[in-house]
């Protein structure tokens, strides 16, 4: 029984460090692979606020097409991808969201800014591949209930 948990716990922990899951995006009229995100209210249990990635096949210069899916909204948000270091950022007009490796997300409004200006973020989020939300909650759902 200890080595199953065991097992489960490093399963749950690499599943972790994977950051996407591959899923088709249209952009100009054509579907793509694409990377995404799901982000959630910070805390246990939160809700799902929006999912956000990028095509890597329209990738330039280090730069990406990113797409960006509001809960609730009628259609998405176009964006510019980049990764910086080991975060992943997406801007569009005087917005950017930003997401750690370890999976911390944070929304940033720069609206007004002066140029170099840093901001705190609005808000905060807990982002991760559709693949291991599924798996944490059949983890939940086997341990817990």
């Amino acid at each position: 029984m200890k080595k199953l948990l065991l097992i489960l716990f490093i399963s749950l922990g690499l599943m972790g460090c994977s950051e996407t899951v591959p899923q088709q995006a249209k952009f100009d009229d054509e579907s793509h692979q694409w990377k995404k995100w799901d982000c959630f209210d910070w805390g246990y249990g939160g809700d799902l606020v929006f999912t956000i990635g990028y095509i890597p096949e329209l990738k330039k210069d280090g730069f990406a097409v990113g797409k960006l899916f509001l809960k609730d909204a009628d259609s998405p948000i176009d964006t510019i991808y980049q990764m910086t270091g080991v975060q992943h950022n997406w801007n569009w007009e005087d917005f950017q969201i930003t997401i750690d490796s370890t999976g911390d997300g944070r929304y940033y409004d720069f609206t007004g800014a002066s140029e170099g200006e840093e901001r705190t973020p609005k808000e905060i989020y807990e982002c991760t591949s559709s693949e291991y939300v599924s798996f944490a909650k059949s983890f939940d759902s086997f341990f817990f209930n």
